[in-house]
């Protein structure tokens, strides 16, 4: 199974600030992580790889910088990493951010897609359906539990809604995104994020 997870590097929510002139995330100096619902995207990724083989691919688009999150997601167990990495980038909205993941998706090809249910440095949750439209295959959000058949054809997943929880199914591929309660996130030794330093990203 070939599982593409789409993460995001966000500042720690206790050092969120804002610039009030540009009303944008102030990130020059400010200590950074992987999104904490993209973690979880990874984990179950993670998982899903060793129940059924294949490779878990991480991507994402951001400044230099971003590597260090790539690191992390190699860390945690991911199999390669893609940078999307250029000025034309700077200041992409969420509708630029879909397309650019979109395009790096469709190049690399995919069973699974799967994303945070959305980034604590805007929580606009926009991302991940836009995605899957984009990529014209079924949609999740919000997964807090997931299994996926013997043949890796279908999947069941239960979603958040705001009364309650929601089981689905769906055929593959599809795009997927992680709530808090799908899973607890891995933990990498820092043994283990120096190594993936070392390691190549695309």
């Amino acid at each position: 199974m070939k599982i593409i997870v789409c993460i995001k590097q966000v500042p720690y929510i206790d050092q969120l600030k804002f610039d009030p002139t540009t009303m944008r995330v102030i990130r020059d100096g400010v200590e950074s992580e992987i999104n904490p619902f993209d973690k979880r995207a990874i984990t179950k990724a993670i998982d899903l790889r060793k129940q059924f083989g294949g490779e878990v691919i991480v991507i994402t688009m951001g400044p230099p910088q971003a590597k260090d999150a790539l690191a992390e997601a190699l860390a945690m167990g991911a199999d390669r990493a893609v940078h999307l990495l250029g000025r034309e980038f700077a200041g992409a909205d969420t509708l630029a951010t879909a397309r650019a993941l979109a395009l790096a998706c469709q190049k690399i090809g995919f069973d699974l897609v799967f994303c945070g249910k959305y980034s604590t440095d805007a929580e606009t949750a926009q991302v991940p359906p836009m995605l899957a439209e984009m990529l014209d295959v079924p949609q999740v959000m919000g997964v807090t539990d997931l299994q996926v058949t013997q043949d890796g054809k279908t999947l069941a997943a239960t979603r958040e809604l705001d009364d309650g929880f929601e089981t689905l199914e769906s055929a593959l591929p599809a795009v997927l995104s992680a709530a808090e309660r799908l899973c607890k996130p891995i933990r990498c030794a820092p043994e283990d994020l120096e190594s993936a330093k070392q390691k190549p990203i695309e």
